[in-house]
């Protein structure tokens, strides 16, 4: 039996706005968690959540169906010792008195129920807080629960409250279950940290829309009110906000209600292979895997909530308490670390990050390691302007990406070709070397397909493909690339040979990785590096864009170019699409035992799925 199954027969809810049996379809989201944190070979789960999402009881659970059918010792990890002793009063032990079930395994004992010690008839439940490592080192637990983990004190050693928690379940090898679950904070929360470093596998909820039947993520963007209205109060008591499906043949608009039917309707897909949640698990195996969960997935945030935090903070912009009203709109309704976005870019600043190289020359190996190639992969960005095929022109970088996270980077040519066949020759017949002579070619090229050109785009990328993506920007969405599908030319019915993938880049993410990487110096790791000459052109593009707080989108002053920053924003886009920050160095590789294909680098789905991408997105070399 599934846990989601087992729940809505076995768990009995008290401390709850709906008190009584679980019943699945009021978190539908929850459904695909719980089942999969039983999943053969996941050990770790971890949900960044917003609150009001339900999730915790999920967790609950979990634990709840591991007492009756997989009993191992737990333990569950809280900021502080006063919410330890409030969950075990207040969460625990109702959820053991309420259902018949686990009421069975209760022991009776008035001095158990009191304490930070649940003694059932088979196993033991123990409460730890964060700040007390006797608590977190000296009891073995096959369940481990870290609760608000970006509550956790911060620790000035390495052995933070998790990993002590967490190394607790040696013994429990094969059975071990892990969840962290929390509400983020800024970009080092832990659980943020955790879905960016830990998670092999990141899943994001995809909706149906009643009406169209068109499955799609819903974002903060689709939430709309009355234009012009900004009393966030109105707003949200007369429940003003609805949303609208991103379908353009549809474009109908949800109510809450109907919110909740396309939430009902939906599943869980992997970020960056779109499979649904279990096809991904069955063929990849990831040990971790995280989940994302917005607020207005959630059955008990009404979107006129959602609407009304915005408008707060948009009310006070300019103010100290701006700051505080946006951190909380992301937090706590985005379900996304906050992340603050001031920087000044000038000219001069971005001239002065070029090293000695020539232009077309790809940076060599590091004198204390002479025999690696210092270069993983080149990538390409590509802008595509003009009206007609006749006054077409393309911008374009191609970008030296290095080994490891921190993705080093190192600009070998930009430049204007007049054609499609004069990009051809630049991406793929020439050959760029190093200091040694190591050859490379472009491995990935990210193409501008919007505007007036896309047929032309898509019939280059028909050519090419395997070789080039061609893309289309999107303000935000959930995931940083989402691939979708083509098979006939936009506007006609004439279809493209074999098919392509357009992938929909998050620009918003791409621009705001790109914009830290440029405050980087040349010196320190993941410094973006520039070639000796490159021109002030390129420099003067590279400043065009700031960040407009207030509509929380990046923006470019009429009339001022900004081509060779959408470039260098694909070619960001590209590295992410091939996974470079994973692959290891040929040195490290050799030296580190071999794993099992689809633990070290899965691989692609099967051709014929929805989701299906040439095999160099795997990520190898």
């Amino acid at each position: 039996m599934p846990v989601s199954k087992w729940a809505e027969k076995h768990r009995v809810l008290t401390e709850s706005s709906i008190p009584g049996r679980w019943h699945n379809e009021i978190t539908p989201y929850s459904k695909g968690i719980m089942d999969a944190s039983f999943y053969p070979g996941v050990e770790k789960i971890i949900i960044e959540k917003s609150p009001q999402t339900g999730l915790s009881e999920a967790i609950h659970n979990c634990i709840g169906y591991a007492i009756d059918r997989a009993p191992a010792p737990v333990i569950y990890v809280y900021p502080d010792e006063l919410t330890a002793r409030d969950n075990a009063k207040d969460r625990i032990i109702p959820m053991l008195d309420s259902s018949p079930r686990l009421r069975s395994y209760l022991r009776g004992s008035t001095d158990t129920k009191s304490s930070l010690r649940v003694d059932l008839a088979h196993m033991t439940i123990h409460m730890a807080w964060a700040g007390s490592v006797s608590r977190l080192g000296n009891k073995p637990a096959c369940y481990v629960v870290l609760d608000e983990s970006n509550k956790y004190p911060k620790h000035k050693t390495e052995t933070t409250p998790q990993k002590l928690a967490e190394a607790r379940t040696t013994t429990y090898p094969r059975r071990r279950r892990i969840w962290e679950i929390s509400t983020p904070t800024d970009v080092n929360g832990a659980i943020t940290v955790a879905m960016r470093k830990e998670a092999q596998a990141v899943f994001d909820y995809h909706v149906v829309c009643p009406h169209c039947l068109r499955e799609q993520l819903m974002t903060f963007d689709g939430i709309r009110w009355p234009k012009g209205e900004r009393d966030a109060e109105k707003v949200q008591s007369q429940r003003l906000a609805w949303y609208q499906c991103e379908n353009e043949h549809c474009g109908t608009v949800w109510s809450d209600g109907e919110r909740d039917r396309a939430v009902r309707m939906g599943q869980w897909r992997e970020r960056s292979t779109g499979l649904e949640l279990f096809a991904h698990l069955g063929t990849y195996k990831p040990a971790k895997i995280g989940f994302h969960v917005p607020s207005w997935l959630s059955y008990f945030v009404s979107l006129s909530e959602v609407a009304a935090a915005f408008l707060r903070w948009n009310a006070v912009k300019g103010t100290e308490k701006a700051l505080e009203l946006f951190k909380d709109f992301c937090n706590r309704f985005k379900g996304e670390a906050w992340v603050y976005h001031r920087a000044e870019r000038k000219e001069d600043g971005i001239l002065a990050l070029a090293d000695d190289r020539p232009r077309g020359v790809v940076p060599g190996p590091l004198p204390e390691s002479p025999g690696v190639p210092r270069v993983a992969a080149l990538v390409a960005g590509i802008d595509t302007q003009g009206s007609t095929e006749d006054k077409a022109y393309y911008r374009y970088v191609i970008r030296a990406f290095g080994w490891g996270e921190e993705e080093e980077s190192w600009l070998v040519q930009c430049g204007t070709v007049p054609t499609l066949g004069a990009l051809r020759e630049v991406l793929w017949r020439s050959v760029y070397r190093d200091s040694q002579g190591n050859e490379y070619r472009v491995r990935l090229a990210m193409q501008d397909a919007m505007g007036r050109l896309t047929k032309q785009v898509y019939a280059f990328a028909a050519k090419n493909k395997g070789r080039i993506l061609p893309t289309q920007g999107k303000r935000s969405q959930a995931a940083p690339i989402i691939y979708a599908p083509q098979e006939y030319y936009p506007g006609t019915t004439k279809r493209i040979p074999g098919g392509i993938r357009l992938a929909k880049v998050d620009t918003t993410f791409f621009k705001n990785d790109l914009s830290a990487r440029l405050a980087i110096a040349p010196e320190d790791p993941g410094a973006f590096h520039l070639h000796h000459g490159t021109p002030v052109e390129y420099a003067r593009e590279m400043v065009a864009e700031y960040y407009d707080e207030d509509e929380q989108a990046w923006k470019c002053p009429d009339g001022v170019a900004n081509h060779f920053w959408d470039c260098e924003v694909l070619a960001l886009a590209g590295a992410h699409a091939l996974n470079i920050s994973k692959w290891a160095r040929p040195d490290e590789e050799a030296a580190q035992p071999k794993q099992p294909p689809q633990q070290a680098r899965p691989a692609p789905p099967p051709a014929h799925h929805p989701a299906a991408r040439p095999n160099w997105f795997g990520g190898g070399r």
